[in-house]
């Protein structure tokens, strides 16, 4: 039986303390050799507070540089710019409490004695040091640069081992590259995407300008939602029951054997879409379809308490890492490059209203076929 590798512990949480345990013996012990128990107290006290506000003086200062990138993308990732700075400079409950009461201290001593910054240089080089030393220290054991910020730059800097690319992975090579692609010799009475179109053009008896791009649509809506129908989302907000779509008969069936599950099914949806707007006597076809590791994410968030708040914080950043990856890996994919056409949108505008999905389909479409 293969061992599955143990649960990591606390010895390095540990270690942290006894490192932070010897700083401050050997700061103490060099002051109360030379001025005695008093101002060796004083020395620990002083040296505490001044150490811990320091770093996180330091930790404002650093989220104020990531900060001033963040502006710049505001409209890609965040509602406005008062919470992309409420995520960079939110701190843990433990941080937010050790750096209050340490700012505290601090003003304290500095009303009542002194500058504290100029008592502790006066103890030496090292006894000087030693403070900011043992409060950078203490500031990992707390994890003080935790944050939905620094949270997002570690996503984004984990080269595709991260929650949305994994995804993304996993829908290419189990979906995708089954449904898109022509399948291998020995598979008999699977058909690729196009030809599945073809034979459902040819049943149907429809002209090339009724299905003009012969293509699967993936739909990314960035908050998420994808109904089951995609008529619920194919209406302008003023006129919610003028649908813009209507689900027509399905492709036929691609029956493969996977994971030791024999003639697993997979169906791709047509649909027929009018243009409300100029009136068309008839319809354009599309395969299109939501992205489904995106509806179980969305299933996540609102079925798992525990989870669903850390997701939702990073939500936006999970979506553009699926999408970003899934573009990658068709484009490097020669099988499936031209089969597919991913359409990541806005699902709501600035006031909150239901975009028409219907419209940002039929645009591509005019795109791709001018």
């Amino acid at each position: 039986m293969v061992e599955l590798p143990n649960e990591r512990g606390h010895t390095a949480g540990m270690c942290m303390i006894g490192l932070i345990s010897v700083l401050l013996i050997v700061g103490q012990g060099m002051v109360f050799c030379t001025e005695g128990m008093m101002e060796t107290v004083m020395y620990v006290v002083t040296g505490s507070a001044i150490g811990i506000f320091t770093v996180g003086l330091l930790h404002v200062a650093w989220r104020t540089c990531f900060l001033a990138e963040e502006l710049c993308h505001i409209s890609g990732r965040y509602p406005d710019k008062k919470s992309a700075a409420q995520k960079a400079y939110e701190f843990n409950m433990i941080s937010s409490c050790v750096c209050s009461i340490s700012a505290i201290i601090a003003v304290l001593i500095w009303v009542i004695l002194e500058n504290p910054y100029v008592y502790l240089w006066t103890k030496g080089p090292v006894s000087n040091i030693i403070p900011y030393l043992a409060g950078f220290c203490f500031s990992k054991l707390i994890q003080m640069e935790e944050s939905v910020l620094h949270t997002s730059l570690q996503i984004e800097s984990m080269k595709n081992l991260d929650y949305g690319s994994g995804m993304a992975y996993n829908y290419f090579y189990g979906y995708l590259r089954l449904v898109l692609p022509d399948p291998e010799v020995g598979t008999p009475g699977a058909k690729g995407i196009r030809k599945r179109i073809e034979t459902f053009m040819n049943h149907h008896r429809l002209l090339k300008t009724a299905f003009p791009v012969r293509k699967l649509f993936i739909l990314i809506p960035r908050n998420l939602y994808t109904p089951t129908d995609l008529m619920e989302v194919s209406t302008d907000w003023h006129n919610s029951t003028n649908y813009w779509m209507e689900a027509a008969m399905s492709l036929e069936t691609q029956e493969l054997d996977r994971a030791g599950v024999k003639q697993r099914v997979y169906k791709n949806s047509v649909y027929k879409i009018w243009n409300r707007d100029r009136s068309t006597l008839y319809p354009v076809y599309v395969v299109a379809e939501g992205a489904t590791p995106l509806k179980t994410f969305y299933d996540v968030i609102k079925m798992n308490p525990k989870m669903s708040r850390v997701f939702k914080n990073h939500q936006h950043e999970i979506v553009s890492a699926f999408y970003k990856t899934l573009q990658d890996i068709l484009r490097d994919s020669d099988d499936c490059r031209d089969l597919c056409e991913i359409i990541f949108y806005a699902d709501t505008d600035e006031n909150q209203r239901r975009v028409n999905v219907a419209r940002i389909i039929l645009e591509r479409i005019e795109k791709l076929t001018r």
